[in-house]
């Protein structure tokens, strides 16, 4: 059976070479009726496009790698969802790296994208030193975008958003319940940016209420329901425990409410909880998660943004999106009982 190929599409829907291929490299520059009836007809006929040697006679490469943290914790899919939706409407295969929050492991998929000769690079946050890395092949002429993080540079484009506030709003909401020893489950912050930035947030509204840093209240873990679970019986077994904790991911806050009722304890009566990202669980738990809204989907839609603008401008043209957050306040968190009623006593 002979093999279908571009010059058939073509001749079938009536239209020339260089629109089929249009309609497969750039959709979204085809007129509709014209875009579905070559679609149509590419299916009808079970053709399947020879991405490689369209690369290579275009001498342009239709695959834009991504790096994600983790391919464990949901919120990122959100992100990858809305970058994989938006790149196709481009015409662009997204390529996925795991870099499981490793320096090394981020930077080493970092060359193999660019040994690949992709379009472009996504990186969904920053792990320490990396930045350097991604300005590197930005003058290097390699589009590249950063989600999830604010970097402090006017020479990478990024659309994110302020870790910093995100986590010092809800600490400072937990402190106008009056609670005054609030825990902290967080990741790595010693070695993820914007850990290291939701750390500082905590650590920025104690100061300005005037509340002293224990740092027996803090609990640093990799981001998993066993480490949250492990870090809230750390926490509950301290001479003095906290009358709430702040658990700096939905993952994390899972786990915790877990050890929570282990003991016996409820939630929000005994301790509050909240989270941080406001994955589809967290509405359904028991009691429903208070948490920090992320634009995950939409963060990965404007990076794509960027990086096309990129692309198309021969890496001139810096896109810098900074994208809001909101506390979501559901029935997790309260005032500590033995506060009710009374003014918050602060140390001066």
């Amino acid at each position: 059976m002979k093999k279908t190929t571009i010059q058939d599409i073509a001749k079938a829907a009536g239209v020339s070479k260089a629109t089929v291929s249009r309609a497969i490299h750039s959709p979204q520059l085809v007129k509709r009726n014209t875009l579905n009836r070559i679609q149509l007809i590419m299916e009808s006929r079970d053709y399947v496009y020879d991405a490689v040697a369209g690369d290579l006679a275009r001498k342009k490469s239709s695959i834009i790698g991504l790096i994600i943290p983790t391919i464990k914790n949901s919120i990122f899919s959100s992100t990858v969802y809305g970058i994989q939706q938006k790149a196709e409407e481009y015409g662009y295969t997204t390529l996925i790296g795991n870099s499981n929050y490793d320096n090394e492991t981020e930077i080493r998929l970092m060359k193999l994208f660019q040994q690949r000769r992709v379009a472009g690079l996504i990186v969904t946050g920053l792990s320490a030193g990396s930045l350097k890395r991604i300005e590197s092949l930005v003058q290097q002429e390699v589009p590249s975008v950063v989600t999830w993080e604010l970097p402090d540079t006017d020479t990478v484009s990024f659309a994110g958003f302020d870790n910093f506030k995100a986590a010092y709003s809800m600490t400072d909401y937990l402190i106008r319940l009056k609670h005054l020893r609030i825990g902290l489950i967080i990741g790595p912050y010693t070695k993820i940016d914007r850990a290291r930035k939701r750390f500082e947030g905590y650590l920025a509204a104690l100061k300005n209420h005037g509340i002293v840093y224990d740092p027996d209240l803090i609990v640093e873990c990799n981001y998993t329901m066993i480490d949250g679970k492990e870090g809230m019986h750390r926490l509950l077994s301290l001479t003095e425990s906290p009358t709430a904790v702040f658990a700096v991911s939905d993952v994390l806050a899972m786990g915790a409410l877990s050890a929570i009722k282990e003991k016996g304890l409820n939630v929000p009566k005994d301790i509050s909880l909240a989270g941080f990202d406001d994955i589809e669980f967290a509405a359904f738990l028991d009691p429903p998660l208070t948490t920090v809204k992320i634009p995950a989907y939409e963060m990965g839609q404007l990076a794509v943004k960027a990086l096309f603008d990129l692309i198309n401008s021969g890496s001139k043209s810096i896109k810098q999106y900074r994208l809001n957050t909101d506390l979501i306040i559901r029935e997790s968190c309260g005032e500590p009982e033995g506060n009710k009623g009374k003014s918050i006593q602060r140390n001066e």
